[in-house]
């Protein structure tokens, strides 16, 4: 295919200094400058002070020989010897990571690419990529090739692709996403960021690490005191010197972090110069949903895995996704407002991105403004973007190979057609409708199945009714539930503006809750209240409704002939939960039990003994839950067709893996905590569609 199919409509020829380096700009580097330079000076005036310290430890003559004397000479060369190796060996620990999970793309492979790539480059007057590479996800950045050599010389900069962000966007959206990273490859001020890096790997590692040299000090410190006052004396001294580093550690994120916002809306204007203001406010206002949408492909493929269904190519999913979206995304863009400064208006004033390449970036509202002031106009080309790529099925398929190896561990030994992948992914996706028509009610909260006997309780008010009956009585169960979820929803207005508060995207500064002002300080104080309300609704008035609407629709059922079904329905969810809430309870434990052990400071082997015990034995409920599972009448779900699958999808051992001995030995609290995090993860899958299939059972009875 000819290159000439990449050439793309361009707005026409603006001002040179368009894009200019605002004041703000200027400043903010200045700043940020300084800071780095005042951190380094200190940094390495401590280093030579303390190395001085060491030599002057060596050649200090002792007045008169004694033991004692002896003893603090050795103390003030060993002492003064730690405090400079705790100095120094930290900038051994700099290193130049090179991200796993991404494919070099040669030139000679993706000829249109690097033409589309150098026409960009061209138009922002940005130097050309090192090198290009594509990664799995929905994301885009620029990084220095190596960040080390970029301290001391001119380094050239490696511009990497993230196939789902192809996936998810136009051509034009694409190019202007792709033209605001060559925003950041002309910004000489990004090299500030490779110090900042630096800086923060130093300061990061010297307040939080603990290794070695900590395990030697406590141990030199719990030796005679004869020999250890020395220890003693460098302890706080070492404390000190993290506690002066944490403010610097404040300092330049701070300064890079209002930096930061400018060259962001710098590259933001880079991409207007060579797209138009719409299609980077469009791509920004797409990358939600591509980014929730790719995930939930990764997610369901994950799943998928377990039941040896491997795809040749995932992104086809996503396309397929994206075009069966694709009328409902044109009528949400069609519904927006009209913005005066031009276009369509995206965004409100609180909007944050959720991608992680933009997560930490401006909020949106405040980009598309910058995009549009002034308003540059230029066509949108909707062909998907997949266009610029050769053979792009060549490298989908490579990269769902690479996305297999390190994301899923699993290498594909055949692969399905991707009409039965499809159809897990359909059997996977929630149907959230018949939630909505519960005022989303379980949205935050199980459905509280009580004992058999109280479900099968014929109360007056059931008695006798016909099918009619019973449908004019589930609007009068929808109407109570929508009064009691009113408290709960205002609840739930306050967490969102609390929220965006602690965010600093509201105009708010305080809450407001019960007649009480929360300060932006005091918003843990007021979430851990919003929490404790919202939990006493659902305990002491939501219980109750769960009782009358699974009562009403098993007399429903009962009148159909499909009470045992029904019934077999919710014990097993009843079990499901269990499983779920043992599960919360296991992790809470674990928090908790960490978190007081840390308050403790030094603790003696008696009491991580005990806490050993206490956090196995809420593990050990867990596993009795989930051998309950082999009690019920399983009622298959959708991709779950066995009780051995069920317990295999919450824990693939079937059980969370408890050792001999204590959880404190060899890695084996990460692994026990990681196996309750995973088991969380699934079972919150299995109870959504249990409970799910529940709602469809019980639509299926008023249908009957």
């Amino acid at each position: 295919m000819d290159s000439s199919v990449i050439s793309l409509p361009s707005p026409p020829a603006l001002p040179k200094d368009f894009n200019r380096l605002s004041f703000q700009y200027q400043f903010r580097v200045v700043l940020a400058i300084l800071s780095i330079l005042l951190f380094f000076i200190l940094y390495f005036s401590m280093i030579i002070g303390l190395g001085y310290l060491v030599y002057y430890a060596f050649i200090y003559q002792i007045g008169y020989v004694n033991k004692l004397t002896i003893l603090g000479k050795l103390g003030a060369i060993a002492g003064s010897v730690m405090l400079f190796a705790f100095t120094l060996k930290f900038v051994f620990n700099l290193k130049n990571p090179k991200p796993t999970n991404r494919i070099l793309l040669p030139q000679k492979d993706y000829p249109k690419l690097y033409d589309f790539v150098y026409q960009i480059c061209k138009q922002t007057n940005a130097p050309k990529p090192k090198n290009i590479y594509a990664d799995p996800d929905v994301n885009a950045y620029v990084a220095y090739s190596n960040i080390w050599l970029s301290l001391i010389f001119p380094t050239k900069k490696d511009l990497t692709i993230g196939l789902g962000l192809v996936g998810s966007l136009n051509v034009s959206e694409f190019k202007a996403v792709t033209a605001h990273e060559f925003g950041h490859f002309a910004q000489k001020s990004m090299k500030i960021g490779s110090y900042i890096h630096s800086a923060n790997t130093i300061i990061h590692d010297m307040i939080f690490t603990r290794d070695k040299f900590d395990n030697l000090l406590d141990q030199w410190r719990s030796s005679d005191i004869r020999l250890s006052f020395a220890a003693w004396i460098i302890t706080p001294v070492i404390w000190l010197i993290r506690q002066v580093l944490q403010l610097f550690y404040m300092l330049l994120n701070i300064m890079y972090s209002s930096l930061s916002r400018e060259m962001e809306f710098n590259a933001d204007k880079v991409a207007v110069k060579a797209t138009g203001s719409m299609a980077i406010v469009s791509a920004l206002w797409k990358l939600d949903d591509g980014f929730a949408r790719w995930n939930t492909i990764l997610n369901h493929g994950y799943h998928a895995v377990k039941k040896n269904l491997f795809s040749r190519n995932l992104y086809e999913h996503l396309s397929i996704s994206v075009d069966r979206d694709v009328s409902t995304l044109n009528q949400k863009l069609e519904n927006l407002p009209n913005d005066q400064l031009g276009g369509k208006h995206f965004f409100s004033q609180e909007e944050h991105s959720k991608v992680g390449m933009y997560a930490s970036h401006p909020p949106n509202s405040l980009r598309e403004k910058n995009a549009k002031i002034p308003f540059v106009d230029c066509p949108l080309d909707e062909r998907s973007a997949w266009i610029v790529f050769d053979n792009p099925e060549k490298l989908q398929e490579e990269m769902t190979s690479l996305i297999y190896e390190k994301y899923i561990a699993r290498k594909p030994e055949n692969f399905v057609q991707t009409e039965v992948l499809e159809k897990f992914i359909e059997d996977e996706s929630i149907d959230n409708t018949l939630a909505l028509d519960y005022f989303n009610t379980f949205e935050n909260r199980f459905l509280n199945v009580p004992k058999i006997v109280d479900i099968q309780e014929n109360t007056n008010e059931l008695r006798g009714l016909n099918h009619d009956e019973f449908g004019l009585k589930l609007n009068d169960l929808k109407s109570e539930l929508q009064e009691l979820m009113k408290p709960v929803t205002e609840i739930e207005d306050v967490m969102i503006n609390a929220q965006k508060i602690a965010s600093g995207v509201a105009k708010e500064k305080k809450v407001v809750y019960k007649n009480a002002e929360y300060s932006k300080k005091q918003l843990q104080q007021c979430f851990d209240i919003l929490l404790a309300d919202r939990e006493f609704l659902f305990n002491n008035y939501l219980t109750d409704w769960d009782k009358k609407f699974l009562q009403f629709h098993y007399q429903w059922a009962k009148l159909k002939g499909r009470e045992e079904e029904l019934l077999n329905r919710y014990i097993q969810h009843k079990s499901i939960t269990s499983v779920y809430q043992d599960l919360v309870s296991a992790k809470n434990s674990i928090v908790y039990e960490i978190s007081e052990l840390q308050k403790l400071g030094e603790v003696t082997h008696d009491v991580l003994s005990i806490v050993s015990e206490k956090i196995k034995e809420n593990a050990s409920k867990v596993n009795q839950s989930i051998k309950g599972l082999n009690d019920i009448i399983f009622v298959p779900l959708k991709n779950i067709e066995s009780v051995e699958e069920l317990k295999e999808i919450i824990s693939e051992k079937k059980a969370i893996p408890i050792t001999l001995g204590s959880v404190f030995d060899n890695g084996r609290l990460d692994e026990l905590f990681n196996a309750i995090e995973v088991g969380l993860l699934n079972c919150s899958r299995v109870e959504k569609k249990s409970l799910i299939e529940i709602l469809h059972f019980h639509k299926m009875l008023k249908d009957m």
